[in-house]
């Protein structure tokens, strides 16, 4: 004759192996098609070899490299993806604790009066009753609903590192950015400055032309004009210079106050930046963070399906406990007073399946969304490149015409002043060559800054720089943030 624990367990054994796949569709990452992806970038002046994981170190300037690893160390933005990438870890770890049983100790006191009606002959009214046992229950993931929860967790998780690794490569690129920023504007001060002087002396030489007739009033009052033209543009220079001092301090997670910039070396006429590796655009995938990101969360929408679809299987826990049940204390030691049980408890909510089945529903319809949203992040993470592509080549082009410019007007502004000391010429066409060269050097310094952002900006699109937080020796926490990505996993 059998038992009740077999009658019970040794169906529920054959159920369990004949259940050991988990419902829901199963994951499988997405691939775009051949005749949407492109093989390669094809652009000129620019190498398919892998892309420069420190590509900062191509600007041949310390100061950048040093603002950018305390950035990495410091910033807050990378500290609350750390946060957050440390949240999800621990949330994957509370959810593989589903596949172990759970339970614990109980300790309890019970004293209790019946009433008449409720005592049986011969017994007391009063009753008193002390327990102490260890009680468990396991849940077998027939359905896999245990495991696709692991699988939702697993990608969340893996979405969250993703997004860490997007501010660490976004802080890195923001730093290079606001940095080239702020030397463009300390080199358009310097022409301010510059052509102020040459403004004082044009203005003086005006003065004394004017006290030995050879200059009209009017020759002077433009020439005061054009000095003053010149001087009213540094208070919106140094504007801009504190703001980008500012922003700078903010990325390194210092008080604006107390921050002071490194002091920079002069820039050159020209960027001279190695060639530039793109890589493939297949590379693209695994290298950008946003698309990496969305991968993961289409892998969690997908095993969602999965937990929401074993809503409509039973599910099958294993209960038991171990302990002492006495009326006393003293009882409590006595043989008589151990008591266990284990049995099976199968719940199996079959009233809620119309529920059960709208949340299978919305699942699959935000898996739908994940979906689209991915592609929608690869088409745009190809534009930004093929963005950053033509900007780099056009800034280029623009530095070099720019060059010219400034050097024939500078030139011209030469001539014209040699030609009006001399007595030939009006003083007009000084004041027009002077404004000109002028207007040309602010715009020569604005296009070499142009150049290097249009570098950071072709690096950031490429997705490159946040693989040199994998290494031990770099402290990419950000702000009270752990030291590296690896410790993070």
């Amino acid at each position: 004759m059998r038992s009740p624990y077999q009658t019970v367990l040794f169906p529920l054994s054959a159920l369990i192996l004949a259940g050991c796949a988990a419902v829901g569709p199963n994951y499988s990452p997405p691939s775009l098609p051949s005749s949407q992806f492109p093989t390669s970038f094809g652009e000129p002046g620019l190498g398919s070899g892998a892309v420069e994981v420190k590509w900062w170190r191509a600007f041949d300037d310390p100061a950048l490299t040093t603002l950018i690893q305390q950035a990495l160390a410091a910033n807050h933005d990378i500290g609350i993806a750390a946060a957050r990438l440390e949240e999800a870890n621990a949330m994957l770890g509370g959810s593989r604790q589903g596949f172990l049983p759970r339970g614990g100790a109980a300790l309890g006191h019970e004293n209790r009066r019946r009433s008449e009606i409720e005592t049986p002959p011969g017994q007391p009214r009063q009753i008193e009753t002390y327990r102490g046992a260890v009680d468990a229950s396991w849940e077998i993931d027939l359905f896999g609903r245990v495991r696709r929860s692991v699988e939702v967790a697993q990608a969340q998780a893996g979405s969250r590192e993703a997004l860490l690794r997007g501010v660490q490569a976004g802080v890195a690129a923001a730093v290079a950015a606001t940095w080239f920023e702020l030397r463009g504007i300390e080199a358009e001060l310097a022409v301010a400055a510059d052509v102020s002087k040459s403004q004082r002396e044009s203005l003086g030489l005006v003065e004394r032309l004017v006290r030995a007739g050879s200059a009209s009033e009017f020759d002077r009052l433009r020439a005061e004009a054009m000095l003053h033209q010149v001087e009213v543009a540094a208070p919106e220079l140094e504007r801009r210079r504190a703001a980008s001092t500012n922003a700078l301090a903010s990325l390194l997670g210092e008080t604006p106050q107390t921050f002071k910039p490194p002091a920079a070396t002069p820039a050159h006429e020209t960027l001279t930046v190695r060639t530039i590796a793109v890589g493939d655009p297949a590379a693209l995938l695994s290298r950008r963070a946003d698309i990496a990101a969305a991968e993961r969360t289409l892998a969690a929408a997908t095993a969602r399906i999965g937990v929401e679809t074993a809503g409509l299987y039973p599910e099958v826990q294993v209960q038991g406990s171990i302990g002492l049940v006495a009326g006393s204390l003293d009882a409590m030691s006595g043989a008589g007073a151990l008591s266990s049980f284990l049995g099976p408890v199968i719940r199996w909510s079959f009233l809620d399946t119309g529920r059960v089945r709208a949340r299978i529903a919305a699942s699959e319809a935000r898996t739908k969304e994940a979906l689209i949203v991915y592609d929608q992040t690869v088409l745009r993470a190809l534009q930004e490149t093929d963005d950053a592509f033509k900007a780099y080549g056009a800034a280029g082009s623009t530095l070099g015409l720019r060059l010219l410019e400034s050097a024939a007007n500078r030139e011209a502004a030469r001539l014209a002043r040699v030609r009006f000391s001399a007595g030939e010429g009006i003083y007009l066409d000084v004041l027009e060559a002077e404004r000109s060269d002028f207007a040309s050097q602010r715009a020569l310094a604005v296009s070499r800054t142009q150049q290097r952002l249009a570098v950071v900006s072709l690096y950031k699109a490429l997705g490159g720089g946040w693989e040199v937080c994998a290494q031990s020796d770099q402290d990419c926490g950000g702000a009270d943030g752990l030291s590296n990505l690896r410790a993070l996993k």
